[in-house]
């Protein structure tokens, strides 16, 4: 019989409130190693909130079991879950100016994720950020131009190898096609894909398209109002969907 391995990264009745508002009830997500998952459902249904519990951005207000590589991040010291997470974990942001300094070079805000995790060699953080600008299709020449001389989708890119450069085990992705043409997304997304393959990374993938889920995600979420309503394997989703609120994501991409 089948066992799943342990998850990389488990949640228990997560609880978020913000002011008087419960943003978060009683969400329940397990991310197992190699997994790509999406969280989908419509504006507002708490899908980047929840996304902020998971990546350490905000804490939630109560919950049951919160984990990180069988790490309980409740119970252990502040700084010992923060470096945890930093040597873990990477982060790309729906606008790339959220995670990036754009009057840096491309290497530098790569490399800076090296020295923030102790490296203190300049020569070696900088031939890592090389190659990752080369792995992601960008120009090697480049390099060491400011990241605000570069489009959208080419910010993205250094983006996810500010993010990876480290080799994180999990990687939390906001809606990072958002506002990017048809070609800029079919060209990040094929960057994921080849991440997820060559790599191994397990992913947490927040979006509120279906189609562009069904592309690169074992898994999906479906949240509306706070709740998780739905879960199901990206393709029995698309054809069985079981809760009104997936039903309706499904018929907006037919």
């Amino acid at each position: 019989m089948f066992e799943l391995p342990p998850p990389v990264l488990e949640l228990r009745d997560a609880c978020l409130n913000l002011g008087n508002r419960r943003v978060l009830k009683h969400c329940d997500l397990c991310l197992y190693p190699g997994e790509v998952l999406a969280i989908v459902g419509p504006s507002g249904a708490g899908k980047s909130s929840l996304l902020n519990v998971l990546s350490g951005r905000q804490a939630p207000s109560t919950c049951a079991l919160f984990q990180l590589q069988g790490q309980d991040v409740r119970a252990s010291e502040h700084h010992t879950v923060l470096q945890l997470r930093r040597r873990a974990t990477g982060y790309v942001a729906q606008d790339a100016h959220q995670a990036l300094d754009l009057h840096l070079s491309a290497a530098a805000n790569i490399a800076r994720r090296l020295f923030d995790l102790g490296l203190n060699h300049a020569g070696d953080a900088l031939t890592q950020a090389r190659s990752w600008i080369e792995r992601l299709g960008l120009a090697p020449g480049r390099a060491h131009e400011p990241v605000i001389q570069f489009s959208g989708g080419m910010r993205q890119r250094i983006q996810i190898a500010a993010a990876m450069v480290h080799g994180p085990s999990v990687l939390f992705l906001d809606e990072p096609t958002s506002g990017l043409d048809s070609v800029a997304q079919a060209a990040l997304i094929d960057i994921l894909m080849q991440l997820k393959h060559e790599r191994a990374t397990s992913m947490l993938f927040v979006t509120h398209d279906l189609r562009l889920a069904r592309l690169i995600a074992d898994r999906a979420l479906v949240m509306d109002q706070g709740r998780i309503v739905s879960e199901a394997v990206i393709d029995r989703l698309l054809t069985e969907p079981d809760h009104p609120t997936a039903q309706a994501l499904v018929k907006a991409v037919l």
